[in-house]
């Protein structure tokens, strides 16, 4: 559905995010599809929000300063205090920029953004990327007109406000798009097997820790055959690189990629946590992975959940680092069965390609301008 009303077609649309890649692609996303269809748009992050700016380029955007509630009763003082100063920065530039709906992402630097254009009187749609809403858009629900989710059945709202939910799932980058053009590729039991093991934007320490040992336990032939792209921070950098290539594994190790989409479209097999933009992108573009869920944080249930959906589904292999499930000799076993029946790989793929969902920004920009439409017909 594309609506045409003009009035709607020219409105300028606000898109609040949180400051880590889970929350920002998908906004990134969506802000370039509502771009491309003629509307105007701005995006709220914060500072670490700020850092990606390859994913900010052309998309007008403002820094805004944002807090954490956690930390007890002083902390939830001080957090009140940044968010009145972040609602009052945000009213003032949303009035300036002449913004009529505001589209948050979650993450605590979504909250301020909202609530300022509610106090404006602008409809206000959420989008919710994990399998259950988050603490920040559990906090708006009571606030939202639409509640747009990832995944069918997505938990955390009682029944009355499931009515404002509509699926579209969770929209993916431009680059990941592309990727997913290409087919999966070619393996076969002697091929060079190529290995992606990335922790997502925060990193995942876990990873410099377990996957070097699993690689280098591995068979000498199948050490040969892996080519290793490794997202790893750790201040031992060199030495787990030159343990590797000692091992006769051929690696890359970086504290960052920020060619993803073409990494992940080379991959015969990932290695990652279980975010639902991460999995988002592995769907569309088909690749099959192991994914290790976080073990504590406000994610866990959600990423446990996602792992073990994407398993159930046959895309992949949930590996849990809280059950004591995510170890090098249990990786290394793991490793060793899929390197020795390429079918095992090809099969996952193509379970992940049926359940991707590559026209995810379009539908949500669809519902973006329903409410717009809404809105100047004054039935919203």
């Amino acid at each position: 559905m594309r609506v045409e009303d003009a009035g709607a077609r020219r409105a300028t649309v606000g898109l609040a995010a949180g400051g880590t890649g889970g929350h920002l692609f998908p906004a990134e996303a969506l802000a370039r599809e509502l771009q491309a269809r003629g509307h105007g748009v701005v995006l709220y992050t914060e500072a670490r929000g700020a850092r990606f700016t390859r994913a900010l380029e052309g998309i007008p955007h403002r820094v805004l300063p944002a807090r954490s509630l956690a930390g007890g009763p002083a902390g939830k003082l001080a957090a009140a205090a940044v968010i009145a100063r972040a609602v009052l920065a945000a009213r003032a530039d949303m009035k300036r920029r002449g913004v009529a709906l505001i589209a948050g992402f979650g993450g605590y630097p979504s909250f301020a953004p909202a609530l300022a254009g509610r106090s404006l009187g602008l409809p206000l749609l959420l989008h919710e990327q994990g399998s259950r809403l988050s603490m920040a858009n559990r906090q708006l629900l009571r606030f939202a007109d639409r509640v747009a989710t990832s995944f069918a059945g997505t938990g955390g709202a009682d029944a009355d406000a499931r009515g404002r939910f509509v699926e579209t799932g969770n929209p993916v980058r431009a680059s990941i798009l592309e990727a997913a053009s290409a087919p999966y590729p070619s393996l076969d039991a002697a091929a060079p097997l190529r290995l992606l093991v990335v922790g997502g934007s925060q990193g995942a320490a876990v990873f410099g820790r377990v996957v070097p040992p699993a690689l280098e336990a591995l068979p000498a032939e199948l050490r040969a055959r892996i080519r290793l792209s490794l997202q790893y921070r750790g201040d031992d950098a060199d030495a787990v690189a030159a343990g590797l290539r000692a091992a006769g594994i051929e690696v890359e190790l970086r504290p960052f990629f920020d060619d993803m989409a073409a990494r992940l479209r080379d991959a015969h097999l990932v290695i990652t946590r279980a975010g639902a933009t991460t999995i988002a992108d592995l769907l569309v573009v088909g690749r099959p992975a192991i994914v290790v869920p976080i073990p504590q944080g406000g994610s866990r249930e959600e990423q446990r959940g996602n792992a073990e959906a994407l398993e159930r589904l046959g895309a992949g292999w949930c590996m849990r680092e809280d059950d004591g499930g995510f170890t090098a000799s249990a990786l290394a076993d793991r490793l060793r069965v899929l390197a020795a029946d390429p079918s095992i790989l090809t099969g996952a793929a193509a379970a992940a390609a049926r359940l991707g969902r590559p026209d995810a920004a379009a539908r949500l920009a669809d519902e973006v301008e329903a409410m717009l439409a809404a809105r100047a017909s004054g039935a919203g």
